[in-house]
């Protein structure tokens, strides 16, 4: 991989760059403590030389396949943070786990054909919800009338929300569980994504003597963590500002690249100087959302910030998992533009 031998060429040079990447070591690998020089302190990112601006890498998570619409979402988010950063998006979606043939290979019931359910059903408001896939207003429809419905009624209704969840939701199963599976097949063609971004948009960050700050959502976190606990070649981060993280969720479920298991040391696991500063936001209700601070210990003895996003009068925290959710959010906002030292007004 002429990537990898450009990196490792820049960052260690002398070593051959020998090693086999075809099977990836992140989630389910077994690699020894890295360690690395990255200042923790904040503020301390190399600007760009060309513009002055700081570089901070982007990256997605599980479920993103519009990428016009992220690029978007991500150049909103820069507007938000200012003038001082210069956001680089990495886009996977492409790579992600595909649905289309998902439907056909889904069991239904005998008795929740769709012809036979809503030819059968007299009510309006059943028929307008699955129409519209509206699984809460399928729910609210039938809620108040169960116990005066037929028997027959009541299986109708139950066959109309198990083909609602099972296939008009098929996104949700396949898109969003099949990326969780399928990083595990492709990491080091994803990986390899992550690391063509940087050396295309910001070359010479990434590395020892210049990490790049990241912000990152869901399993796009994952990912950078796996990339600078147990990479080849090791990115060097600075500022890892993750949103709706599952890093800690790996970790205890023994898929993690740090060989200790917690639930068994009883002690954080100590992680190496590749990662800098880490702040973790997250929503209580957000069910891909962990906490990083039980843990994690950073190389330079203090533990990762977990920030709650929230509004003035908590009366935001609804569940969600999307990252317009996080990255819109003046919670977010705010810290982000303290962690990545960006000056006042601008």
């Amino acid at each position: 991989m002429a990537w990898a031998d450009a990196i490792i060429a820049a960052s260690t040079p002398g070593v051959p760059p020998s090693r086999d990447t075809s099977s990836g070591a992140g989630l389910h690998g077994s690699v020894a403590p890295v360690t690395g020089g990255v200042d923790p302190r904040p503020g301390v990112g190399a600007r760009d030389q060309q513009d002055g601006r700081r570089p901070v890498l982007v990256i997605h998570g599980i479920g993103t396949r519009d990428r016009q619409s992220y690029l978007s979402d991500v150049a909103g988010l820069n507007e938000a943070l200012g003038g001082d950063v210069r956001l680089i998006p990495v886009y996977w979606g492409d790579m992600g786990a595909t649905t289309q043939p998902l439907d056909t290979i889904l069991p239904y019931l005998s008795w929740s054909s769709r012809e036979a359910r809503l030819a059968r059903e007299s009510s309006a408001e059943v028929r307008g919800a699955v129409a519209n896939r509206d699984l809460g207003g399928l729910i609210d429809t039938i809620s108040a009338g169960w116990r005066r419905r037929s028997g027959d009624s009541r299986r109708r209704i139950l066959g109309s929300i198990y083909s609602l969840v099972r296939t008009q939701y098929q996104r949700a199963s396949g898109e969003f569980t099949g990326d969780l599976i399928l990083y595990q097949r492709r990491q080091a063609a994803l990986h390899a994504r992550i690391w063509e971004t940087v050396m295309e948009h910001a070359p010479g960050y990434g590395l020892a003597g210049r990490p790049i700050d990241v912000i990152s959502h869901s399993l796009g976190g994952a990912m950078l963590f796996d990339l600078a606990v147990a990479g080849f070649p090791t990115l060097h981060i600075g500022e890892f500002l993750t949103c709706a993280s599952q890093i800690s969720y790996f970790h205890v479920i023994g898929c993690s690249p740090v060989t200790i298991d917690p639930t068994s040391s009883g002690r954080p696991v100590t992680l190496p100087g590749t990662i800098g500063r880490w702040t973790n936001y997250y929503v209580p209700l957000d069910p891909w959302a962990f906490l990083t601070a039980p843990l994690f210990t950073l190389a330079d003895g203090s533990i990762p910030d977990d920030l709650e996003v929230y509004g003035a009068d908590r009366g935001d925290r609804v569940l969600t998992h999307a990252a317009t959710y996080y990255w819109t959010h003046p919670v977010f906002i705010e810290s982000a533009r303290q962690r990545l030292g960006v000056r006042s007004g601008a």
